[in-house]
């Protein structure tokens, strides 16, 4: 008999009510839409971002985001706390023995009482000692204390998961923002050299008036024209300090300037394999903490149903008790019991009920939003993929656009210095030079931006700290490069 009473209780403490978790069903498409060429395992989000990003400047501002955003730092923490709140949930597994020392000095006028009491029969003070070594120990018969700890594990890997995505948006915006302060940088130099080209026609327009050729209306066209371009170089600058401005608090600094080479051509986007649609599901960290909140709900489900059922607790005492410190660690001073009791709920107003019904919903609710959570993740690299592609070929017309509009624009100038041409061939000109110079940096910049959109979108950027300081190191018998200077 107690051979088979032990090895009955294993299997009745391993017993655990509750649903088993299972992954919900949801729609898991072929491939991407507007995917280029055929599906491949590969993704551009198994590309660690200091090989998506090859921009030194960009790469240290990454690197400094990484090491001091407070949003990273707030996210960090969480995650700590998540892993301390597993130990709590934990702790229900184990016995919980706990010591209590008491002292006790009074006096007593009735013999009768101290009889009663056992400290003899004289009348006078008296005086107590005492210490007891509590243990007590709820058995997890049902499975409520291991669902506890597996939802609060699920807590931990949402929370992880989280910190993930917030590593990974970190990384997308500076990147993000990075590209429009290039932009910016080369809006302000195209109305610089607008500004220029644009100050010379009023020159000559001004030289053909005082000279009899020309007229005044030529002369205050070309001035408003100018105007156009000049009141463009203050609004860049504007964009560059708000640009300035945001990377700077994402480095978790003061706003200040951000160091960068000077004004280029606006670099193509490189190429952006997009993998299979159900590695997305493991891939992206909103994804995954998604599902973990959905883990972790149907755990607590298992704790209300758990606590509709009846509880079995062991109980127990080792202490000592005397009159005096003398003969409190006396064997006369020991003192223990043993025993257990059974807690069964009947009739509670239907809380207990009510509890599990509000899990089981919470359960659902989780369900929901992992599925929305995926819909949107196809829906945004869909999205991203599309917009990458088509616009690099709007980029290649503008490319065309700015060079037919600057060949137009010398040609109607020199047209205009031989008096072949009026002014309005000139000033119509320039307008649509100029207004194709910044057309080209805006399609270039929403391609880049779009990229590195997409980037996000499949879960890249965000690898272990162990790789990203490894990537932070020079090559072997190669000097770092100096980090371009501050522009102002």
């Amino acid at each position: 008999m107690r051979k088979l009473t032990t090895l009955a209780l294993p299997a009745l403490l391993a017993c655990a009510v509750g649903p088993k978790y299972e992954r919900p069903q949801t729609a898991v498409p072929p491939e991407h839409r507007f995917t280029v060429g055929p599906t491949e395992a590969a993704s551009v989000a198994d590309v660690p971002w200091w090989d998506m990003y090859r921009d030194p400047a960009l790469q240290a501002l990454i690197r400094e985001a990484l090491q001091a955003n407070q949003d990273l730092a707030l996210a960090t923490a969480r995650v700590e706390e998540a892993r301390a709140l597993v130990g709590v949930a934990s702790s229900g597994l184990w016995p919980q023995v706990n010591l209590q020392a008491t002292g006790l000095y009074g006096q007593q006028t009735s013999k009768s009482a101290q009889k009663a009491a056992g400290f003899g029969g004289t009348v006078g003070p008296y005086g107590t000692l005492g210490a007891d070594l509590g243990l007590a120990w709820e058995l997890d018969v049902w499975g409520k204390w291991r669902n506890a700890r597996d939802a609060a594990k699920a807590d931990l890997l949402t929370t992880e998961e989280l910190r993930r995505a917030v590593l990974l948006t970190l990384v997308s915006d500076v990147a993000q923002a990075y590209v429009e302060l290039r932009a910016f940088d080369a809006q302000l130099d195209i109305a610089q050299r607008t500004t220029q080209a644009r100050q010379a026609t009023l020159d000559l327009a001004e030289a053909r008036s005082q000279g009899g050729v020309g007229n005044d209306l030529e002369v205050m066209q070309a001035r408003a024209n100018l105007a156009v371009s000049a009141a463009a170089m203050p609004a860049s600058r504007r964009f560059i300090a708000l640009r300035e401005n945001f990377i700077s608090v994402l480095l978790g600094k003061p706003p200040g300037p951000v160091a960068r080479p000077g004004a280029a051509e606006l670099p193509q986007p490189p190429p952006l394999p997009a993998g299979v649609p159900a590695t997305l599901l493991e891939r992206r960290p909103d994804v995954v903490a998604a599902e973990q909140q959905a883990v972790a709900a149907n755990a607590r489900v298992g704790v209300a149903v758990a606590n509709r059922l009846p509880s079995l607790s062991l109980l127990g005492t080792l202490g000592l008790a005397s009159t005096s410190i003398s003969t409190l660690f006396s064997s006369d001073a020991l003192t223990w019991s043993l025993g257990g009791g059974l807690f069964a709920p009947i009739f509670q107003g239907h809380r207990l009920t009510s509890e599990q019904e509000a899990a089981e919903a919470r359960f659902r609710q989780s369900v929901a939003t992992w599925r929305q959570t995926v819909l949107t993740a196809y829906r945004e690299v869909s999205d991203f993929a599309v917009s990458v592609r088509e616009l690099g070929l709007e980029r290649e017309e503008r490319v065309k656009e700015v060079t037919a509009a600057r060949q137009a624009e010398q040609l109607a100038v020199v047209r205009y210095e031989g008096g072949t041409a009026s002014y309005l061939e000139v000033l119509d000109a320039q307008r649509v030079a100029f207004q194709a110079e910044l057309d080209l940096v805006d399609t270039a910049t929403q391609q880049l931006v779009s990229s590195v959109q997409l980037y996000r979108a499949l879960g890249g950027g965000w690898q272990e700290p162990q790789a990203e300081a490894a990537a932070a190191q020079p090559a072997s018998g190669t000097a770092a490069p100096p980090p371009p200077a501050p522009r102002t």
